[in-house]
């Protein structure tokens, strides 16, 4: 897992197939790595293990029906990868007595959502990926399913490669990469700019 881990929102209509895409993503990562959830409550984040969603892969299906603090405790997770709150414990005696408790959180996340415009503060930490709604890409999903239905398909070849994928991904190493060019990219897109 890389220190600055990815996330990825899935945009398009209601019915468009945007919890299938990130359920079909999310087969492909091994499944001891991935937390699927249909929603998160305001305060669940806070409530797991101070290790718990370290490097894992969070699935969210319905961005849409989270509360502003379940938003904004994925926000920080996100940002800065860590969760502190301060908790009411009782000690040995049975007295209350403060505590903190500390999630960290460096995962990468992949949910979906209706809205075309999403909160800004989540837009600017993630990746927005839309939704092909074409009548093109509608067709070659139903000659897709059709395929399927006849048999032309063999879901025992589409269950090996998933299989395969999942030992790829496991077996991935993380690399420090230095691009030297990256004070270069910048320029060439100003100068394609200028030249237009």
């Amino acid at each position: 897992m890389n220190k600055s881990p990815i996330h990825a929102i899935v945009q398009g209509s209601s019915g468009s197939g945007k919890t299938l895409v990130i359920s079909r993503i999310a087969d492909l990562m091994p499944g001891e790595d991935v937390l699927r959830f249909t929603r998160i409550t305001e305060s669940s984040l806070y409530n797991w293990g101070e290790f718990d969603l370290f490097r894992k892969i969070i699935i969210i299906e319905d961005l849409d029906g989270l509360k502003e603090d379940a938003l904004y405790a994925l926000r920080e997770l996100i940002s800065n990868q860590i969760l502190s709150s301060s908790v009411s414990i009782k000690d040995k005696k049975g007295n209350n007595k403060s505590a903190r408790k500390e999630v960290k959180g460096q995962f990468s996340s992949l949910s979906a959502t209706t809205k075309g415009e999403l909160y800004e503060d989540n837009m600017n930490r993630s990746f927005i990926i839309a939704i092909n709604e074409s009548e093109e890409q509608t067709q070659r999903i139903i000659e897709y399913q059709n395929k399927i239905i006849s048999g032309e398909i063999d879901p025992k070849e589409r269950e090996k490669a998933v299989s395969f994928i999942q030992s790829l991904v496991r077996n991935l190493k993380h690399y420090e990469v230095q691009n030297s060019y990256a004070n270069k990219i910048h320029c060439l897109i100003m100068c394609e700019i200028k030249e237009d």
